[in-house]
């Protein structure tokens, strides 16, 4: 059986290694009329942020020279940890900047999330951003971003324990008119299924189902409408502390923080 393989993220990891943008950009320009460009330039998000996540884990308080830069790295190469942010400011360059941050996510662990948005701005206003774009599905996924870092505290462990009762409900209401606004941009679109992802969303920040129901009330979806939103919640997890621990799904096409990875699909 033939396989192909895509060389395009390796040579442009070269070139961003060698601190050479210029070159990267020159060689993107001819391929960005392929169809597999964005998944290209996914590929190489996904395996810089691996390697820059991997190193991070460890926190060694002296990396060696030897570590400082990759193997067979000129003089003047750039480390793991400084390629990382200049991989991002390459990637804003291309209009589907967005949605490959984000599609990067659903394919990474999410104990590298905080790592890739050190060096990004906070997911909130990316998730603004998409909304104002119009693109409702990557508006989801960051919405979905912000639930998972909220519920998890900077080393990872599920911080909803040590949230105050206040603090939880401030963050509920802010995600639930997050999805609200999004919820109506997709009832404008006749974007059902991702109204029904976003009611499954809903419906895990608040189990006895008020911000669903409201949310369905403002934007003229009744509970028992022909489209089905609501019944789709049914499926939705208990709560969001459950989902989050445990891996449970929370609609829009991601998989809640828990220590494996973040959605079924891999780079390979």
């Amino acid at each position: 059986t033939t396989r192909t393989h895509l060389f395009l993220p390796a040579l442009l990891r070269h070139h961003l290694t060698t601190d050479n943008s210029p070159a990267a950009l020159h060689l993107s320009h001819h391929y960005q009329h392929l169809s597999y460009f964005p998944h290209a330039l996914e590929v190489l998000l996904h395996n810089v942020l691996d390697d820059e996540a991997d190193r991070s884990t460890p926190a060694p308080a002296e990396p060696s020279s030897s570590q400082a830069a990759p193997s067979g790295a000129g003089a003047g190469a750039l480390t793991t940890a400084a390629l990382l942010p200049s991989v991002l400011t390459f990637l804003s360059s291309f209009p589907q900047f967005l949605d490959i941050v984000v599609q990067c996510t659903r394919k990474t662990e999410v104990k590298a999330w905080r790592t890739l948005f050190a060096h990004l701005p906070p997911p909130t206003q990316l998730f603004e951003e998409s909304l104002g774009r119009g693109l409702l599905k990557t508006a989801g996924g960051y919405l979905l971003v912000c639930h998972t870092l909220d519920a998890e505290g900077g080393d990872g462990t599920p911080a909803l324990e040590r949230k105050t009762s206040a603090e939880r409900a401030v963050e509920s209401a802010r995600e639930g008119g997050q999805a609200m606004r999004l919820l109506k941009r997709a009832r404008e679109e006749g974007d059902w299924e991702l109204c029904r992802e976003l009611a499954r969303f809903l419906m895990a920040l608040d189990r006895e189902g008020r911000v669903l129901r409201e949310a369905l009330a403002v934007v003229g979806l009744g509970a028992d409408g022909p489209d089905g939103v609501a019944a789709a919640s049914s499926s939705a997890p208990s709560s969001p502390s459950s989902a989050g621990s445990s891996g449970g799904a929370l609609g829009l096409g991601i998989v809640g923080s828990g220590e494996g990875s973040v959605g079924a699909e891999r780079f390979e």
